[in-house]
Formats: structure tokens, sequence, C-alpha cells
């Protein structure tokens, strides 16, 4: 469950139809809409807050993919509906074509750069 105080901030954040989109490489590694995230100095002091919001971000491509989500994620998904039922995040559970693509590609980038700095030994903390 999301604290009173980010459930109020996230209240805030209204539906807009022509929102932009965009690519975030971390956490997520998938798009998202600027509707839709609260700013991260909202978020800064609230990491309980921030890790529920980044697995609800983290359910919705499970949705997005036809996965369902377990009875634990189901749980939560529906507790944090019930919080903020008007968030943006929960109007945009498919996405157009072009928005797949740039999902495609933010997972890709994400995988390479995973793939780089675990074959490069210059980048072992040690």
């Amino acid at each position: 469950m999301l604290s009173v105080k980010i459930v109020a901030v996230i209240s805030t954040l209204s539906y807009q139809s022509d929102a932009e989109w965009e690519v975030n490489i971390l956490p997520f590694g998938s798009v998202y809409w600027k509707d839709e995230m609260p700013s991260i100095g909202e978020l800064f002091d609230k990491p309980d807050d921030m890790a529920v919001i980044f697995k609800i971000f983290g359910m919705r491509i499970q949705l997005w993919d036809s996965k369902p989500l377990d009875s634990e994620e189901q749980q939560l998904w529906d507790a944090i509906r019930h919080q903020v039922p008007t968030w943006p995040l929960f109007k945009r559970l498919n996405l157009s074509e072009a928005q797949r693509v740039a999902r495609q590609e933010a997972e890709r980038q994400v995988e390479q750069e995973f793939e780089s700095v675990g074959s490069d030994p210059d980048s072992a903390v040690g």
C-alpha cells in the first residue's frame, strides 16, 4: 500500500489522452507517459512508496505481455487501484504499435547495457 502522502501526490496526476510518452531505461526498461509518474523529488525520501510504484509499473509490463499476475501481485494491483483509481497508469493497459516498438528497443538497450557491464572486467567492483 502507498502512504497517504503519495496517494495525495498520485491523485493529482490527471490523465491526458495526448500526453507524451518516452522511454525509461532504468528502472523500467520500457515506456511510460509523462502524466503517470510522480516527480522523483516527491518520491526521493519515500523508498517504500517508490518500490511499490516501480512494482506497479512492472506489473503493467506483464499485462502488456498478456501474462497474468500471481495472486500476491493481483492483490497489490487491486489495492493500489483502489487507493488511486484515477492514476493515469491504469488507463494505459494496451500499447500502440509505435509504443510497442519503442518498448522493445528500450528492453534491448537495457539488455545490452547489462551484458556490456557483465563482460567488462574494468566494471567489476573490488
